[in-house]
């Protein structure tokens, strides 16, 4: 168990771990000069239920970035509070900062009490009572001690052995996440780094990487609460020597992670002001953020229903339930802090009925009810889910599968919405077909259904796979449609034909001198034909009639069986002019059955999405 000491400067912090581990956690040869705690300090303690490790914080104003960087949830909190002088300025906000933190369990060390009778004992009992009221410890144990005579000790080290047997469960479902405070050289050693594990678990030769680099480093060696270890988990205090880096490329505020992950500056949390909030007179009011041993400026907006939102200056390594501090820009007061619900870039509309419903099924407290809630929305993209929560790899996997789910490319949808987009569509163009007979067809983009356009080609291919419709030269149409032409379409059909039944049709210009038409004329007359699918429109100056489409598709489909090929390649095989060969391949290109990648092709596609079908 970690045990994190809080309370106002000068209040015996230091002196009472001294006293209980015979260790001075006041490390620094300034901290031992000023007699005043600058940095955090670490100090053990054996027990029945295992070591006890206590992190001593600062107690000045001035270093309560310190403070924070030494506070972690499923600590045990041990607030300190003087008889002499009873509750101060920053026994309040450390008390606060506990609070945002998420620390839930604790006592009070009423320290000095040697240096107070039984009547200032008494008043400070009561103004500490006040204090607690509405806050994690209120009717906590508080304990008389005093270190330079040894009252209290006993009683203490009980209260700690009792709260060490039974303690707050970790996260194994995460993946491995360590803050780091300290990174030093050890003779013999190599690099060491020191910090709280948050999340998951690390083993010795697991492999890690770095926050904010993304370099790789394996663990060479562990120690967990001060001893030997060949595996530290969430909650514990832990040292880590690493191969593969050198100490001047590591710092407080990095983390080492399971898998590299770049942060992010965009984060939405469930917020509690303190009571030195400011009211916020423009949206953004500039504010110092502290997670973990990060801390950065930023910015804070207040959204509705007890959110708010952070647009920070450096990234941080926040996922779904960790806490963050919030202080005002001239570093006076904390004026709140919350746990992160959303971690993904800010939308472009932030206030809308859509997105606080999207947030509010985020707060759910666990990853398969929160994945529950956003499908009930929609699609949920898988990526930023899994950024979101920070699973372990084998904790992710299994929460993909899920009954009535389907995983289809980057995205999980539910089975229901999916037949409820595939009825949409093909009801859409059953019905426009029967409403305008003049209709031929529609074109992907001119589906008027509620459907996801991220997923309207992947239904449609799924709709023409199952024949419920048919696709005709990039259009679709009901399975049982019969094409229906008007007289004057069919002369004109009948009179193109023979132009068209050749290995390489004439232009369109050219077709048009032989029919004696004015060119405009015959470019407007052709279009009903090519909806229809009677004949393929390869561009302004082509016609081709359908069967010599999907012979040049052959060709090609022949050509891409050996990898990638040129133009010329193509027009060789096809026995047909240059300049036809490449109107050809960009009439493929664009109908996406062939893709360029320089002076090459590759087929990528069906030929039934450019031919009648």
């Amino acid at each position: 168990m970690i045990v994190t000491l809080a309370g106002h400067v000068d209040h015996g912090k230091t002196s009472l771990v001294r006293a209980l581990t015979g260790t001075d956690t006041d490390r620094l040869a300034e901290e031992q000069r000023r007699g005043l705690t600058i940095d955090i300090g670490f100090a053990y303690l054996p027990s029945r239920a295992g070591v006890i490790g206590f992190v001593d914080v600062p107690g000045h104003q001035r270093f309560i970035h310190n403070m924070v960087a030494g506070v972690a949830a499923r600590q045990f909190a041990l607030l300190v509070i003087a008889a002499d002088d009873g509750p101060m300025p920053q026994s309040r906000e450390h008390l606060q900062i506990l609070s945002l933190i998420g620390l839930r369990r604790g006592a009070v060390a009423l320290t000095k009490c040697d240096r107070a009778d039984a009547e200032q004992r008494a008043r400070v009992r009561l103004d500490i009572e006040a204090l607690l009221d509405g806050s994690f410890l209120a009717g906590c144990p508080i304990i008389e001690t005093a270190a330079t005579t040894g009252l209290g000790l006993d009683d203490l080290r009980e209260t700690l052995e009792h709260a060490a047997a039974t303690p707050d469960p970790a996260l194994d479902d995460r993946a491995f996440r360590l803050a780091v405070d300290r990174a030093f050289t050890l003779r013999g050693a190599g690099v060491v780094v020191t910090g709280t594990v948050h999340a998951g678990a690390v083993s010795v030769d697991d492999e890690v990487c770095h926050f904010p680099t993304g370099r790789r480093m394996r663990v060479r060696g562990l120690h967990v609460q001060n001893a030997p270890a060949l595996r530290a988990g969430a909650g514990d205090r832990a040292a880590i020597n690493l191969a593969g880096v050198e100490v001047n490329e590591l710092a407080r505020g990095d983390w080492l992670t399971a898998a590299a992950d770049p942060g992010y500056r965009h984060l939405v949390l469930e917020f509690e002001p303190t009571g030195d909030m400011p009211a916020l007179r423009r949206p953004w009011l500039p504010v110092h953020v502290y997670h973990a041993t990060r801390h950065a400026t930023g910015r804070l907006a207040l959204l509705p229903n007890g959110m708010a939102e952070l647009d920070c200056d450096a990234p941080f390594l926040a996922r779904h339930g960790d806490r963050l501090i919030v202080r005002d820009q001239g570093l006076d007061r904390t004026i709140g802090g919350g746990r992160v619900i959303d971690n993904r870039v800010r939308p472009r509309r932030r206030n809308t009925p859509e997105r606080g419903a999207e947030l509010a099924a985020l707060q759910a407290p666990s990853p398969q009810d929160a994945l529950d809630a956003l499908l009930l929305r929609g699609a949920v993209d898988i990526s930023a889910f899994e950024r979101i929560w920070g699973l372990s790899t084998d904790a992710f996997a299994a929460l993909l599968h899920r009954p009535g789910v389907t995983r289809r490319g980057a995205h999980l949808i539910r089975d229901d919405d999916w037949r409820i987009w595939l009825s949409a569509l093909r009801a859409e163009c059953e019905r426009r077909h029967m409403d305008d007979g003049a209709l031929q067809g529609l074109q992907e983009n001119a589906f008027e259904a509620p459907v996801p356009r991220a997923f309207r080609n992947d239904l449609l291919r799924e709709l023409v796979s199952a024949r419920h419709l048919v696709q005709r030269a990039g259009r679709y149409l009901p399975a049982r449609h019969a094409v229906q032409l008007s007289p004057q379409e069919a002369n004109l059909l009948a009179r193109l034909k023979p132009l068209l039944d050749v290995a390489q049709p004439p232009s369109l210009g050219d077709i048009a001198k032989q029919l004696k038409m004015p060119l405009p004329v015959l470019q407007k007359a052709v279009r009903p034909l090519a909806a229809k699918g009677m004949v393929v429109q390869i561009n302004d100056k082509r016609l081709y009639p359908p069967e010599l489409v999907r012979s040049l598709a052959g060709v090609a489909v022949v050509l891409g069986q050996s990898g990638p090929f040129t133009a010329a390649a193509f027009r060789d095989a096809a026995n047909i002019g240059r300049n036809v060969a490449i109107d050809v391949l960009e009439y493929f290109d664009d109908r996406r059955f062939t893709r360029r990648q320089g002076d090459m092709r590759i087929v990528v596609g069906d030929p039934a999405q450019l031919l009648p079908g």
